[in-house]
């Protein structure tokens, strides 16, 4: 039988329990401002889980799990992918003590994604964020953040081929809307 990554619980199983033990660290290493918050995130590129770690009020990681819909919202691929990305994101210009944000951060990202010529394979590189957001009713944190990967993708299992991950950069124009709840 083959391991097959978009079939398999043990990932799901797996990002889960790094969204424990990453929630766990942010909340013994607690500073003024720390914390954590979790929610969704949602774009023509993908839906899934987020997570944001904040360990003092200039900086704060994320960690999101998402299903990659690149081809299946045009009918053209029928089974999602499933990508894993970290970021450290360093917050640049606040305004409204804090309330409305402005951030960017270099990342990691890896997963089995579908790339713009139709081909699922595993994927790990590079990827960075940017992005704006606002603190609304105390707990509530919305964003909007563009994402751009700079990845190698394997493809086809019986004559292995490694490539550019295209749709990182090719789709990057494609915002990211993150609804979170703060801890």
């Amino acid at each position: 039988m083959c391991f097959r990554p978009d079939r398999s619980p043990a990932w799901w199983v797996f990002f889960v329990a790094l969204f424990c033990v990453q929630g766990a660290l942010a909340a013994s290493e607690r500073k003024e401002g720390g914390g954590f918050a979790l929610g969704t995130i949602h774009s023509p590129r993908g839906v899934g889980l987020s997570g944001e770690f904040v360990r003092d009020p200039e900086s704060f990681s994320g960690l999101t799990l998402t299903a990659d819909l690149i081809d299946i919202l045009d009918g053209t691929a029928s089974s999602p992918g499933i990508k894993a990305t970290y970021h450290y994101n360093v917050i640049v210009k606040g305004w409204q003590d804090g309330k409305y944000q402005c951030y960017l951060g270099p990342g990691l990202t890896a997963g089995r994604v579908r790339d713009t010529q139709n081909h699922l394979g595993l994927m790990a590189g590079l990827s960075g964020d940017a992005g704006l957001r606002v603190h609304c009713l105390h707990s509530i944190i919305v964003s909007i953040e563009f994402q751009a990967d700079f990845a190698l993708q394997f493809k086809n299992r019986y004559h292995p081929d490694m490539s550019l991950y295209a749709a990182g950069f090719q789709r990057s124009y494609l915002p990211y809307l993150r609804i979170q709840y703060c801890f």
